[in-house]
């Protein structure tokens, strides 16, 4: 039996994607494209807080690779929408500056990026 949390990431991720086939006991989706994808995970992490990629890789199995979602993570990396912290949990920015976190945890978090691209 799946809990309230799953059934709510469960919608996080079908809201963003087309349903080829439904019926009773099924459902199929298209994979995600690299937008949808990165609109994935940003839902996911402003539902969550902070993910691992083992997190987004659990709720995504299925619908996308490991590869693609690490590169996902490094496009929206480049962009400035997530950063990641040394144990290598990643953030939306959009929470961090919304007043979700303190500003001390904020400034710790953009001080102590880890160094070089793909570092994950």
């Amino acid at each position: 039996m799946s809990d309230g949390k799953e059934v709510e990431e469960e919608k996080v991720i079908s809201d963003n994607l087309s349903v080829i086939y439904e019926d009773t006991d099924l459902v199929v989706y298209t994979a995600p494209n690299e937008e949808e994808l990165k609109d994935i995970l940003l839902d996911l992490l402003r539902k969550n807080g902070k993910m691992s990629i083992k997190d987004f890789h659990r709720y995504l199995s299925g619908l996308a690779s490991e590869d693609k979602i690490r590169y996902a993570l490094n496009e929206l990396l480049k962009d400035e929408a997530v950063i990641i912290d040394r144990q290598g949990y990643f953030y939306s920015m959009e929470l961090l500056n919304s007043g979700g976190y303190s500003p001390e945890e904020v400034g710790e978090l953009i001080e102590n990026q880890p160094d070089g691209e793909n570092s994950f």
